[in-house]
Order: structure tokens, then C-alpha cells, then sequence
């Protein structure tokens, strides 16, 4: 999916800088390096003949602390991306971080988090914890052609109605013509104050997709300055300077950490709760992390989206994840910090009993989750029956009419989503048991390796401590833990 080009210049910032570098760089350091720019507001913008915004107050601030001196100018996006990936010693901010781009370049980052999210009025009594939850309200506002609206289109939305811009959908929902409007968090301050309205009139119902952008470094700019920028950077967010410039230019934002915690709503496991991300694997991860010394800076977002960024960008911690086959090279492991077992479940009364998979594989038709474990482990297991969906709530409901015979779900989490379909756990029952698994907290691939390490050891301290079990038997009293408390 290409974003559209109004849509990218405003993730990409280019700022040049002649600069000499300082009495630790080496000679290939001091062969000059030029950083690029482009307009465009909050991130970077000229105001009185001088360049501001966010990303530049970092950058210029990153420039103090490497030893680095120059001046500013700006030039169009394909000018800077050209020059990037043409020549040495080329800076490019903020540039958004894809599969494409990864490994032709090299990264300091993140500098800006870049949400596509839902917004509604605050106060409204509108909860949407998945899409299944944003496609049954009335009406969603897009501007035509934007990125946001080309997502919801690929979900399948037949809700949302287009306008011509930012502004007129800002209307709409302040009207209340409208339920929900798609929007990119950089976007939404502005579009809100030309209406003559405030962030504090709005909130971020849900977080459909997330762009992190960073200072793309050419490939022959020599990796000792680049790893340089990138302590500076670590720096700025230990110390709070980060924070504070994000919070003048973003303040109803959550600026980027040195980590991105990410999870999913899987009650009891992870989900929100009076507007905050909660669950015993969200509580142990906000242990660990303050133990430390991590900001607690958990974002709560679709399975899919949580994935992808975690395949993708350093540093980022997915809770919580089944280590499978499939996945265990995808991601580095923190664990176990919980179990289940996945189970096929039927109407109750339907008659059906299964004794085996190859018994399983007769049905007709069996409800899956999206890439869920479990779908991922019935397909590896051969299953050709199978009724795939985003949203486990639809797995019940087919269930309940007839459009499937068997569904799979956890004995932990199946409660919740019973009851957040419309039903009770008395209308189903459950006729196998598929598998018994451990679950973990998940680290991108190109984390470092001492940084997982750290992670583990301050889980083992958990589990020895006591609050392991504590965490867990708050949310699950009775849970047999002998075996979790060993691993």
C-alpha cells in the first residue's frame, strides 16, 4: 500500500548541516556529513525566516551533544531520499522506517511516534477495543484518498464517509454527524485549532496503524558517528529533554522510548481498563520495566499492528506471544509468563464430539482468529476448514449461527470474548483439547542481546520475589502456577 505523498511529507523531515565534527571523531567522521529537511509542521517548519518544530529542536539538540556544528536549509523529500541513497555521508530526518527501506540505510531513533488513529469526542461513551468494534458505528469521517481512509477500505469498512480535507472532517465530528474520524496524531492539533477547537475536545479511540520515524544515515556514513547520535538520543530520553521538547509540540502524545511496549486486547491477559492498558502480562511488563528504570509508555493497538512493528523496529517488546514454530527466529524470548491450552469449542447440544485432529479436520468448518497461535497452529497441522476472521467475537457468533461447527480458543481468554459477543460460557462446550502451551513476551529480532538478557534475569527475580504471583493470581486466583514458577 502506498501512502499518499501528502500523507509521507508529513512523516519526512529533511535538515542540512555543515558541520565539523568534535575532537573524538575519526577521520572518516570528519569527511562531512549534510542532514536534509523538509517543511512541514509540527515536526519541521519555517516561521520568521527561521527552521522549528520537533524534530528539529532534537536534532539540533543531538548536534550540541555529538560534537556536531553547522547550519540548517531545506530541499524536497525526493531530493533528500536521493541523495541518501546515493551518496555518503547523508542524514535524512524524519524518515519512516519500512521493509523496504531497513537495510539500505542505517538508523537513529525513533524521533517521532506516527499514529493513524480513531478519534471520538471526549466524553462520548463510544469504547472501541478491535475493528470489529469500529465497524458497527454509524458513521467514520476520511479525507479522500489519505492513507487512513485507504486502510479501513482494505479492512473491509463500508462506514466511513469521505470529505475533501483534515478540516472538514474535524467538523463533522465536532457536529457529531459522525461517530468516529481517522486521523494521524501529527495531523489532528492543527486541523482541530483552524476549526477554532482544542485536543481537549477529542480522544484517541483506537490505534489502527503505527509509522515510527528516525534520522536515516546513508550507508557510507561510517557507523561509529551514527552509533554516537543514537547514545545521544538514549541520552535525551534518560534524562527528560526528550520528553519535555515532545511535550511542547505533541503534549497529548506519548513520545517514543528507548523501548516500545506493544500488546493487544486479550483479557484477562492484556486489555484496557478505564483507559489503561491492564492484564497480568501488562502488569508483570510495567514490573519489569520499572525495575529498570523503562518508562511506562505501553501502547494498546491490533494484534496485527503490535506484529508488524515488532518484526520491523529494534527494541520493541510484543505482549504477550505464543513461541511457535513459525515464530521462534522471527523474535528474541522472554518467558514463560503464562499458559494455556487451546480448545475446540461447539454449540452446546450440537452433538459433536472429537477425538482427534484427524477427526477435527472432517468438520465442516472451524472459526479462527487472524494470526492468532492458534489459527497458525491448525493450518501447520494440515487444516483445510478452516473460517478465518480479525475478531475473535466473530468466531462465537458463528459459532452460534450455524455458519461454523467447531471454534478454537484458550481456556484463559475464551470467558471474555463469550461475553463480549453476547453470549454465556452455558451456550458453548468444549469437545478437544488441541494443545497445552507457555506464552512470552516477545523482543524484536535486532535487539540487542545483552538487552534481552536483562529482560529475562529481571523476570527470574519476579518469579523468585514473589510478585510473579502475586500479578497472576490477582487476575486468576486459582490458576495452578508450580510449574510456571520453575520455567
Amino acid at each position: 500500500m502506498r501512502k499518499p505523498c501528502s500523507f509521507l511529507c508529513m512523516m519526512i523531515l529533511l535538515v542540512q548541516f555543515g558541520i565539523t565534527v568534535g575532537t573524538q571523531a575519526t577521520a572518516t567522521e570528519t569527511a562531512g556529513l549534510t542532514i536534509l529537511t523538509a517543511e512541514n509542521p509540527p515536526l519541521n517548519f519555517i516561521e520568521d525566516g527561521e527552521i522549528k518544530g520537533l524534530a528539529t529542536e532534537v536534532v539540533r539538540e543531538l548536534v550540541k551533544r555529538t560534537g556536531t556544528d553547522g547550519s540548517i536549509r531545506m530541499v524536497t523529500w525526493q531530493e533528500g531520499y536521493n541523495a541518501l541513497l546515493e551518496q555518503p555521508n547523508i542524514a535524512l530526518f524524519s524518515t519512516v522506517m519500512t521493509s523496504e527501506r531497513k537495510n539500505l540505510l542505517q538508523w537513529v531513533g525513533p524521533l517521532v511516534v506516527l499514529d493513524t488513529n480513531l478519534y471520538t469526542l471526549k466524553g462520548s461513551k463510544i469504547e472501541i477495543a478491535n475493528l470489529d468494534d469500529a465497524r458497527k458505528v454509524n458513521k467514520i469521517a476520511t479525507v479522500s484518498k489519505y492513507y487512513s481512509e485507504q486502510m479501513l477500505k482494505e479492512e473491509g469498512f463500508t462506514n466511513t464517509q469521505s470529505y475533501s480535507d483534515r478540516e472538514a472532517t474535524v467538523r463533522q465530528l465536532l457536529h457529531e454527524k459522525v461517530q468516529l474520524m481517522a486521523s494521524s496524531n501529527t495531523e489532528i492539533p492543527a486541523a482541530l485549532k483552524k476549526t477554532g477547537a482544542s485536543m481537549d475536545e477529542v480522544k484517541n479511540a483506537f490505534t489502527l496503524s503505527t509509522d515510527l520515524v528516525y534520522i536515516a544515515f546513508s550507508k557510507g556514513t561510517a557507523p561509529e558517528l551514527v552509533a554516537r547520535w543514537q547514545d545521544a538520543l538514549d541520552g535525551m530520553k534518560r534524562d527528560g529533554s526528550f520528553a519535555k521538547i515532545y511535550a511542547r509540540w505533541l503534549p497529548a502524545e506519548i513520545p517514543p522510548g528507548i523501548f516500545q511496549l506493544v500488546t493487544e486486547e486479550y483479557p484477562p491477559v492484556t486489555f484496557m481498563r478505564d483507559g489503561k492498558p491492564s492484564g497480568f502480562v501488562t502488569d508483570m511488563v510495567r514490573e519489569i520495566a520499572a525495575r529498570q528504570g523503562i518508562p511506562d509508555n505501553i501502547r494498546l493497538t491490533s494484534w496485527k499492528n503490535a506484529y508488524n512493528m515488532a518484526l520491523l523496529h529494534p527494541k520493541v517488546v510484543l505482549f504477550s506471544a505464543e513461541r511457535t514454530p513459525e515464530r521462534e527466529n522471527l523474535f528474541q524470548w522472554v518467558g514463560p509468563v503464562g499458559k494455556n491450552s487451546s480448545i475446540l469449542y461447539a454449540k452446546k447440544g450440537s452433538g459433536i464430539r472429537i477425538n482427534s485432529l484427524k477427526e477435527a479436520k472432517a468438520i465442516a468448518a472451524i472459526a479462527t482468529t487472524t494470526n492468532w497461535f492458534t489459527e497458525q497452529h491448525l493450518k501447520r497441522e494440515g487444516f483445510k476448514n478452516l473460517l478465518s476472521s480479525p475478531d475473535p467475537r466473530s468466531n462465537i457468533r458463528q459459532l452460534m449461527n450455524g455458519e461454523v461447527q467447531l471454534s478454537i480458543f484458550t481456556d484463559i481468554t475464551i470467558q471474555e470474548i463469550v461475553r463480549d459477543a453476547g453470549y454465556s460460557m452455558h451456550d458453548l462446550e468444549p469437545v478437544f483439547t488441541v494443545s497445552q502451551t507457555y506464552f512470552y513476551i516477545a523482543m524484536s529480532r535486532d535487539t540487542p542481546a545483552d538487552v534481552v538478557q536483562a529482560w529475562q534475569s529481571t523476570l527470574d527475580s519476579l518469579k523468585k520475589d514473589g510478585a510473579f504471583e502475586k500479578i497472576y493470581r490477582s487476575y486468576l486466583p486459582n490458576v495452578a502456577l508450580e510449574d510456571l514458577l520453575k520455567k
